[in-house]
């Protein structure tokens, strides 16, 4: 009789993954990859979208953990932020993709594995302000904005701080559905050869 398969909705446990081809894992990336690049485009050509757009797209990288895992999220990641960066006329949806939400799925499945609530918290704010404060010095170097006043980094890094915590809830709770209806809907798993 085949093992019971626990399946944490949290996300800080993936389904086994040793069945699955090479070619079919690559195809999957490539297929999510395309779509995540076409939705940011769509999002910088409507700009007030474009934040809005690279988290939605970051769900790709959680479908990919939970259905391939390993190294393949990453590439995900690294594949979907480069073409991103080259091919979008507006550079910000693809920035806030390539620091933040593009890779976090992975950082909040890590971070998720700590026993205690409060201290996964901890660590993920500190990410949030590190990458906030990594992608606020790249923007200020490669673009040099004018105006940027240390009130306005101030004030982003305070509504950003809540903006986070929103997205990482709202995350999880899409994790949630995905495992308990979009999974069989979308048919991920049985493309993979997963007959669960």
């Amino acid at each position: 009789m085949p093992e019971k398969i626990k399946i944490n909705t949290d996300f800080g446990s993936v389904l086994p993954k040793n069945n699955i081809k090479k070619s079919k894992k690559l195809a999957v990336c490539a297929i999510l990859s395309a779509l995540g690049v076409v939705l940011m485009y769509l999002g910088a050509m409507v700009e007030i979208l474009d934040i809005s757009i690279a988290c939605i797209v970051s769900m790709f990288t959680v479908i990919v953990v939970i259905e391939i895992g390993g190294v393949y999220s990453w590439l995900l990641f690294a594949v979907t932020g480069t073409l991103s960066m080259l091919l979008l006329p507006q550079k910000f949806g693809s920035i806030i993709y390539v620091f933040i939400a593009g890779y976090y799925p992975m950082i909040k499945c890590l971070v998720e594995r700590i026993g205690k609530r409060w201290l996964g918290w901890v660590f993920k704010l500190l990410f949030f302000n590190a990458a906030v404060g990594a992608m606020i010095f790249a923007w200020v170097l490669l673009f040099a904005p004018v105006g940027l006043t240390k009130a306005y980094v101030v004030s982003f890094f305070l509504l950003g701080n809540v903006t986070f915590v929103a997205f990482d809830v709202a995350l999880s709770m899409l994790i949630r559905l995905y495992f308990f209806k979009y999974r069989k809907l979308l048919g991920i798993g049985r493309l993979l050869g997963d007959r669960r």
